[in-house]
Order: structure tokens, then sequence, then C-alpha cells
């Protein structure tokens, strides 16, 4: 569950930046997309150890 947010936020930019821009922008989204991921999959990991205490 914590790894989640990745696929599923680098697939939306990946699809978000197909329609901007094609190739390019679907890559330039999927990296966008998987940064946004990370960050809130490292949020959500310091919210449940911050609940855990």
């Amino acid at each position: 569950m914590g790894c989640l947010p990745l696929p599923i936020f680098m697939l939306l930019g990946c699809g978000i930046g197909w329609l901007a821009g094609e190739k390019a922008g679907s890559i330039y989204g999927a990296g966008i997309g998987l940064l946004v991921g990370a960050v809130l999959t490292v949020l959500l990991f310091r919210a449940m150890r911050k609940g855990n205490r």
C-alpha cells in the first residue's frame, strides 16, 4: 500500500504527458509523476511512523 502512489502517479503523468506532447511529453510526464509519487510515499511513511509512536 505504501508504494501504490508510485505506479499510479507515474502512469497518470505518462497519460497526461502523452496528451500534451506525445512521446517526449509522456517521458517528462512519467518522470514528474514518479517524483510526485515518491514524495507522497515518503509523506505516507512518515505519517504511518508518527501514528505508531
